[in-house]
């Protein structure tokens, strides 16, 4: 496992120092290469020091260390600029790794926890606005006082079972409905769940294009890997705690829809589209059937896929426009006609359109929640349709229209952008062929 991430970590310092060509075929080889690994034998990287890898965490490593690399390939004029953005993004990447991989309870709570640290190092300085302070601290106090249940928790863990290793997680445990909601609390704000989703769109909005990319891509990831490592321990779970959770969660999903339908900045009607699509994965996860964690998994890594690419996009626009009011860059099909093919491409990959992997997580995730209940299918059609409502809103809105002169100069894309957006969406639409899902 740690020569896999020695390899992409050299792979990152290669494709840093070569030139916009050596880039695209460095990228191309790397896709390749995932594409073969994806469909090996993921057990052959287990370890037994303490390290575990499955389906699930091998996913979301490979996962990880392509949105690192497309975020530190996008963001080429901060690393340009401080060499310590490099050093924090490969940081992260480093926690992100331990945290899919360990096999201990409490070490995953660590790592867990220490991933922050880098997340909040970039939105404070290499945010754009000075809100960015208030921002910082509102999503490292909200998530780490939700997390401190959850260290009681596994301390009381320990002393019961005698270890913290999550293979012992099947044995069945006295469980009130306090423990339960500690023990899950945390990941659902990780990932989020609606009513604690505050903290997202003041951190996305306020983040560098890398860290906006790093937090929807990988870091929401963190709650819903977290939520299906402690599910085995319900074992006691009620019925009443889940379908609350449930129903909580679909309404907020719905609710969200609508509030993206009345966004007009592109970041933050991104942002808030991450809340729609995992409380679909959160629902999943709780029906604690086969068909919903698979379909939460393949929703996860397209959701990482598409929003990362969709964070991309509007960071490109605002380079152009220096805004990213979709009142103000609009009409951008006459302007970057390129650009907007792109557009198009991660609008309908945000929908679940076909042959993306988000269609078959959408579908697995459908199929185990009407098993679940059958009163839910108003709601999910309710969530389906607006994540298609939103899309189409996003698109037309910013590309058709009249648009607005400025006293900047437009070009259609450099290599290096358009690499990056189609990194960002070939593994989108091809991981569908992957035997791993």
């Amino acid at each position: 496992m740690f020569s896999m991430v020695g390899f992409m970590v050299s792979v990152v310092i290669m494709v840093l120092a070569i030139s916009p060509w050596g880039e695209a075929l460095l990228m191309l080889g790397l896709m390749s290469a995932l594409m073969v690994m994806s469909g090996g034998d993921y057990h052959a990287f287990c370890s037994s020091s303490g390290f575990e890898v499955d389906m699930m965490s091998y996913s979301l490593i490979l996962l990880s260390a392509w949105v690192t690399l497309m975020a530190l390939l996008g963001s080429a004029r901060e690393i340009d600029n401080s060499g310590s953005f490099l050093s924090v993004c490969l940081i992260l990447l480093f926690f992100l790794v331990l945290s899919f991989s360990a096999l201990n309870y409490l070490f995953f709570y660590i790592s867990f926890e220490a991933s922050l640290i880098p997340v909040f190092v970039l939105i404070l300085g290499w945010g754009y606005q000075p809100e960015r302070i208030q921002a910082g601290l509102y999503m490292l106090f909200y998530t780490i006082l939700a997390s401190l249940p959850l260290l009681l928790s596994l301390v009381w863990l320990g002393t019961k079972v005698g270890s913290g290793f999550m293979a012992k997680g099947m044995i069945e445990l006295p469980m009130s409905g306090i423990l339960v909601v500690s023990f899950i609390f945390a990941f659902l704000v990780k990932f989020p769940m609606y009513v604690v989703h505050l903290w997202l769109p003041k951190a996305h909005l306020e983040a560098p294009v890398a860290g906006s990319m790093l937090l929807a891509g990988v870091m929401l990831k963190l709650g819903g890997y977290g939520l299906a490592r402690v599910m085995p321990l319900m074992g006691m779970f009620s019925p009443v705690w889940v379908s609350g959770l449930a129903a909580l969660s679909l309404w907020g999903g719905a609710a969200v829809g609508i509030i993206c339908m009345r966004q007009i900045d592109m970041k933050s009607l991104v942002a808030y589209s991450s809340v729609v699509h995992m409380s679909g994965c959160i629902v999943g996860l709780l029906s604690m059937s086969e068909v919903g964690y698979k379909g939460a998994i393949i929703m996860m890594v397209g959701h990482g896929l598409c929003s990362s690419g969709l964070f991309y996009m509007s960071y490109l626009v605002y380079l152009r426009t220096s805004s990213r009011s979709m009142l103000v860059s609009k009409g951008l099909l006459n302007l970057l006609p390129s650009m907007s093919l792109w557009w198009f491409m991660l609008a309908a990959a945000n929908m679940s359109a076909p042959p993306t992997i988000a269609l078959l997580g959408e579908l697995n995730l459908i199929i185990s929640i009407l098993s679940f209940s059958k009163v839910s299918g108003v709601l999910l059609a309710a969530i389906s349709f607006m994540s298609g409502a939103y899309s189409v809103y996003l698109f037309s809105l910013s590309q058709h229209g009249e648009f607005l002169y400025s006293k900047k100069g437009y070009h259609s894309g450099s290599v290096v952008e358009f690499v990056t957006v189609v990194m960002h969406w070939v593994p989108l639409n091809l991981l569908i062929l992957s035997s791993i899902f």
